[in-house]
């Protein structure tokens, strides 16, 4: 049941997630009138001589790959992670979202975009 109410994503970035890495992802505004997406390598608070506060994550982001898979689906949206790193304000970031890595020989930073997380993000993916 989608209700439309305000939610936090909880996005972790952390080297030894359970034994594991993890770095998830997120959607950010951008001057580009394309979805844009980034991966999180981590959270920074910075604090100025004001007392002022800046959130700030360190990102690698996204670009939208011309590799295609042979069975292609509807909304079938393939990125590729393209160094180098880029400091990004937490403020551009819409949500989290999940990029699901896809073995390909000669490939290594090849993702597709899970559009069906929930509704937000499906129709927000639909419209491109």
């Amino acid at each position: 049941l989608e209700d439309w109410r305000g939610l936090r994503d909880i996005l972790c970035c952390n080297p030894s997630f359970h034994g594991r890495e993890r770095f998830d992802s997120v959607m950010f505004n951008s001057d580009s009138p394309e979805l844009s997406f980034a991966r999180l390598y981590a959270l920074l608070r910075c604090t100025l001589e004001s007392k002022r506060e800046f959130d700030v994550v360190l990102v690698c982001q996204y670009r939208p790959s011309k590799w295609k898979p042979r069975i292609q689906w509807a909304g079938c949206q393939m990125c590729e992670e393209v160094k180098p790193y880029s400091l990004l304000l937490m403020d551009y970031v819409i949500r989290g979202a999940l990029l699901t890595q896809v073995n390909v020989r000669g490939k290594e930073n090849l993702n597709f975009l899970v559009d069906t997380v929930d509704p937000d993000m499906f129709l927000r993916v639909d419209k491109y």
